[in-house]
Protein backbone atom coordinates (compact mmCIF):
# COMPACT_ATOMS: atom_id res chain seq x y z
CA UNK A 1 0.00 0.00 0.00
CA UNK A 2 3.18 2.38 0.76
CA UNK A 3 4.12 1.95 -2.61
CA UNK A 4 0.70 3.17 -4.18
CA UNK A 5 0.65 6.21 -2.23
CA UNK A 6 4.72 6.92 -2.67
CA UNK A 7 5.08 9.82 -5.19
CA UNK A 8 7.47 7.33 -7.22
CA UNK A 9 4.16 5.53 -8.33
CA UNK A 10 4.69 7.54 -11.41
CA UNK A 11 1.36 6.82 -12.86
CA UNK A 12 -0.60 9.52 -14.23
CA UNK A 13 -3.12 11.77 -12.42
CA UNK A 14 -5.45 14.03 -14.80
CA UNK A 15 -6.51 17.72 -13.80
CA UNK A 16 -9.22 20.03 -15.45
CA UNK A 17 -7.75 22.97 -13.53
CA UNK A 18 -6.85 24.43 -16.58
CA UNK A 19 -9.35 23.48 -19.18
CA UNK A 20 -10.41 26.33 -21.09
CA UNK A 21 -13.77 27.64 -21.59
CA UNK A 22 -15.45 26.44 -24.62
CA UNK A 23 -13.01 23.66 -25.34
CA UNK A 24 -14.41 21.86 -21.87
CA UNK A 25 -16.70 18.74 -21.34
CA UNK A 26 -20.16 20.84 -22.07
CA UNK A 27 -18.72 21.03 -25.97
CA UNK A 28 -18.95 17.28 -25.79
CA UNK A 29 -21.54 14.99 -26.80
CA UNK A 30 -22.53 11.77 -24.86
CA UNK A 31 -20.09 9.37 -26.45
CA UNK A 32 -17.10 11.53 -26.45
CA UNK A 33 -17.62 12.43 -23.06
CA UNK A 34 -17.76 8.51 -21.91
CA UNK A 35 -15.00 7.54 -24.24
CA UNK A 36 -12.51 10.47 -22.51
CA UNK A 37 -13.37 8.86 -19.28
CA UNK A 38 -12.47 5.25 -20.71
CA UNK A 39 -9.56 6.03 -22.45
CA UNK A 40 -8.52 8.04 -19.16
CA UNK A 41 -8.96 5.11 -16.67
CA UNK A 42 -7.11 2.77 -19.63
CA UNK A 43 -4.34 5.67 -18.73
CA UNK A 44 -4.35 5.75 -15.38
CA UNK A 45 -3.53 2.03 -15.04
CA UNK A 46 0.02 2.54 -17.08
CA UNK A 47 2.67 3.91 -15.22
CA UNK A 48 3.88 7.08 -17.49
CA UNK A 49 6.73 4.86 -18.97
CA UNK A 50 4.57 2.48 -20.19
CA UNK A 51 2.40 5.07 -21.37
CA UNK A 52 5.12 6.23 -23.70
CA UNK A 53 5.26 2.86 -25.47
CA UNK A 54 1.92 3.20 -26.62
CA UNK A 55 1.16 4.49 -29.90
CA UNK A 56 0.19 7.82 -30.38
CA UNK A 57 -3.14 6.57 -32.19
CA UNK A 58 -3.94 4.55 -28.99
CA UNK A 59 -3.36 5.24 -25.47
CA UNK A 60 0.10 7.03 -26.21
CA UNK A 61 0.69 10.49 -27.20
CA UNK A 62 2.35 12.64 -29.37
CA UNK A 63 3.62 16.78 -29.08
CA UNK A 64 2.25 19.32 -31.23
CA UNK A 65 4.22 22.51 -31.05
CA UNK A 66 2.79 25.55 -29.28
CA UNK A 67 3.01 27.87 -32.58
CA UNK A 68 0.67 24.94 -34.03
CA UNK A 69 -2.40 25.32 -31.43
CA UNK A 70 -5.19 27.50 -33.14
CA UNK A 71 -6.79 29.23 -29.72
CA UNK A 72 -5.06 31.15 -27.47
CA UNK A 73 -2.68 29.47 -24.96
CA UNK A 74 -3.25 30.22 -21.43
CA UNK A 75 -0.46 32.72 -19.81
CA UNK A 76 0.36 30.00 -17.48
CA UNK A 77 1.74 28.07 -19.87
CA UNK A 78 2.85 30.99 -22.41
CA UNK A 79 6.66 29.85 -22.80
CA UNK A 80 5.84 26.22 -23.24
CA UNK A 81 7.35 25.24 -26.59
CA UNK A 82 5.15 22.42 -27.21
CA UNK A 83 2.25 20.16 -25.72
CA UNK A 84 1.19 17.16 -25.51
CA UNK A 85 -1.24 15.28 -27.21
CA UNK A 86 -4.02 12.46 -26.43
CA UNK A 87 -6.81 10.58 -28.13
CA UNK A 88 -10.49 10.42 -26.99
CA UNK A 89 -13.07 9.38 -29.36
CA UNK A 90 -11.73 8.24 -32.50
CA UNK A 91 -8.57 10.65 -33.19
CA UNK A 92 -9.94 13.35 -31.37
CA UNK A 93 -7.80 15.07 -29.55
CA UNK A 94 -7.51 16.62 -26.46
CA UNK A 95 -4.08 18.59 -25.46
CA UNK A 96 -2.78 19.90 -22.28
CA UNK A 97 0.69 19.74 -20.04
CA UNK A 98 2.45 16.92 -17.95
CA UNK A 99 3.73 18.63 -14.77
CA UNK A 100 5.01 15.77 -12.84
CA UNK A 101 2.72 12.68 -12.56
CA UNK A 102 0.08 15.30 -13.36
CA UNK A 103 -1.75 16.01 -16.69
CA UNK A 104 -2.93 19.51 -16.80
CA UNK A 105 -6.08 19.02 -20.00
CA UNK A 106 -6.44 22.68 -21.88
CA UNK A 107 -8.01 21.65 -24.77
CA UNK A 108 -10.25 19.10 -25.65
CA UNK A 109 -11.27 18.99 -29.75
CA UNK A 110 -14.86 18.27 -30.49
CA UNK A 111 -14.10 18.68 -33.96
CA UNK A 112 -10.93 18.18 -36.76
CA UNK A 113 -8.90 20.29 -37.30
CA UNK A 114 -10.33 23.08 -34.52
CA UNK A 115 -6.99 22.85 -31.87
CA UNK A 116 -4.82 22.60 -35.30
CA UNK A 117 -4.90 21.46 -38.18
CA UNK A 118 -4.18 17.43 -38.62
Amino acid sequence: MDALRSSRADYPLLSTRFLQQGWGFEELDDSMRAEFLEKWHKRSVLSWKELAQHPRHGLGSEFIPASAIKPQIPRQFQDVEKFRVYRHKGNLPFAGWKDGEVFYVIWIEKAYNELYMH
